[in-house]
């Protein structure tokens, strides 16, 4: 038999509502990459959907966008390494994409009242984030990243990637919103719980045992060692070099930060005649940064280390200097019987346009036999902030004693379609050498914890400014070190080596195209009853004259 209500008063206050658009927006900017609190995706959806179907408030659409819009905005502070301008029409456009879709799903849940409607909304936003991705803006604004601590849920990534995982969010917040209105107008409601219980109980159980299950193929760990050394005192050096004053740098300072606007300004004259005797405080402060590096390299052969990665472009220089700084690498590799993954920033000299791409931000991957294995160039520079020229959209593998073993470059795990060369090629290993700051850490390393699940590899995520991470296939942690603890950016762990093959490693983004022919559907739909309805309004004007 099946409950349902009585009918019950629909709550009309005003003051409940916008109390409802303020706890919405609230929780959207909470699980947002600055806070990152993953309980909070579970609460704004519902709470958003909740007021926009429903709320009585006078200019309701007006609110329900500055809401939005001051969310995004607050969320957006620190984050964006953009201009104000840039970040205000990212909010923009966004901001009416998501009005689209609160749109759509007003209207289907007028027309019908069925459970099925509940597949709107979260198709919707799902395909929108999907949309996102594919267009540049990279995974940054999924709400799926949200739930990395959600391990037994997070394991639906090998099936679906993040497409599954928003899916649910914003699926129960549509059924819940779905049973609030069926609970006040006395309609059935239970069975339609029921069914999404019992949805998301068989994908929780399938999580727990991909989770906890051993697989018995993996191959032996093996010791690896992430360092960064932090570049600060290059840029004060040549800051005083240029404007004879001296700064000191705070470490969790953001790029947009009117401070590091300024010493990256006084920068500029460094890049375009990088000369010796104009700029000594620079020299000695870069000398010293290589030195270091190839210290703490050091540090971590001695101490068993297999394989040493830096942090992204963690080796600043000049062109002219790359070729001996090469040699350099290849003679510590041999010297110390180690992989070494160097991490460099090469900068071309000469006058700089706002065309000219004058910075190579690659990865070059040494033998313990001193051989250049690789050399790898950042395929996705951030948009708008690094003027780099794009690699050829391959990621490497090489095959080592320890495996296969890839490499790719920060913002490059962003683009989940892109790392599913992980998969096809069998990597056991991706290394992830990149580069953060306060307001994104520890968020972005967690956001690339799922491309390990995905593609069923270890992740050795080590970042500058940020949360250096490692994880399995199941992005369970090996291994964590956190650039804002004192003394030296240096950590070693044993590592899990092997591929372990994921369904989305056969079916890619399937879920994520339904979830655009789901929503695709629904526009049709809409559509065609609006011009039916248009049509059959003059035959009713004629048949009355």
């Amino acid at each position: 038999m099946t409950l349902h209500s009585s009918p019950r008063l629909m709550p009309s206050s005003k003051w409940l509502f916008a109390g409802i658009l303020a706890a919405g927006a609230a929780a959207n900017a909470l699980l947002s990459p600055k806070w990152a609190i993953p309980v909070f995706a579970w609460f704004a959806p519902g709470l958003l959907l909740f007021y926009f179907r429903n709320a009585v408030l006078r200019f309701k659409m007006l609110w329900f966008i500055v809401a939005l819009m001051a969310s995004q905005i607050v969320s957006a502070y620190n984050v964006f390494p953009f201009p104000w301008p840039v970040t205000v029409a990212l909010t923009v456009i966004n901001t009416a994409k998501l009005l689209a879709i609160f749109f759509i799903d007003r209207w289907v849940s007028k027309k019908s009242g069925h459970f099925i409607t509940t597949l709107v909304f979260p198709a919707a936003f799902t395909a929108k984030e999907f949309f996102d991705i594919a267009t540049g803006g990279g995974a940054w604004w999924s709400i799926a990243n949200t739930q990395y601590s959600f391990s037994w849920l997070a394991q639906l990534a090998s099936v679906t990637g993040l497409a599954g995982i928003s899916f649910m969010v914003y699926w129960f917040a549509a059924v819940t919103v779905w049973a609030l209105q069926n609970y006040y107008t006395g309609k059935k409601f239970t069975n339609g719980v029921t069914w999404f219980a019992g949805f998301f109980g068989v994908i929780l159980l399938f999580g727990a045992y991909r989770l906890y299950s051993v697989q018995t193929t993996r191959m032996a760990d093996v010791k690896v060692a992430g360092l960064s050394v932090p570049t600060f005192g290059l840029l004060e050096g040549v800051y005083k070099d240029v404007t004879g004053k001296t700064v000191t740098i705070d470490p969790r300072t953001s790029p947009t930060s009117p401070q590091l606007q300024q010493v990256n300004a006084a920068l500029l004259p460094f890049i375009e005649n990088p000369d010796t005797a104009k700029f000594a405080n620079g020299y000695k402060a870069l000398y010293a940064l290589h030195d270091s590096l190839f210290a703490e390299s050091r540090q971590a052969a001695q101490a068993g280390a297999k394989i040493i990665t830096w942090s992204e472009a963690n080796a600043i220089m000049p062109v002219t200097m790359q070729d001996a700084f090469i040699q350099r690498g290849q003679n510590f590799a041999k010297n110390n019987s180690v992989y070494l993954l160097m991490a460099m920033g090469v900068f071309d000299t000469g006058k700089l346009t706002p065309a000219k791409m004058f910075l190579e931000n690659k990865t070059l991957l040494i033998s313990p036999e001193g051989e250049i294995l690789n050399v790898f160039h950042k395929n996705h520079p951030v948009p708008y902030a690094e003027r780099c020229k794009p690699g050829d959209g391959k990621i490497p593998v090489v095959r080592t004693p320890y495996g296969k073993v890839s490499v790719s470059i920060c913002y490059d795990a962003d683009i989940p379609g892109s790392m599913r060369q992980l998969g096809a090629e069998k990597s056991g290993i991706l290394f992830l050498p990149s580069g953060d700051w306060y307001a994104i850490a520890p968020y972005h390393s967690y956001m690339a914890m799922f491309r390990g699940i995905e593609n069923g590899c270890t992740v050795v995520r080590q970042a500058s400014g940020g949360l250096s991470l490692v994880t399995d296939y199941r992005g369970k942690k090996l291994a964590s070190f956190d650039f804002y603890n004192p003394g030296e950016k240096l950590w070693a762990a044993n590592v899990i080596t092997g591929h372990v093959a994921t369904v989305y490693n056969v079916i890619g983004d399937a879920f994520a195209y339904l979830c655009m022919v789901i929503t695709c559907a629904a526009v049709l739909y809409l559509v065609a009853g609006l011009l039916w309805r248009t049509k059959k309004i003059p035959a009713r004007k004629k048949m009355v004259a």
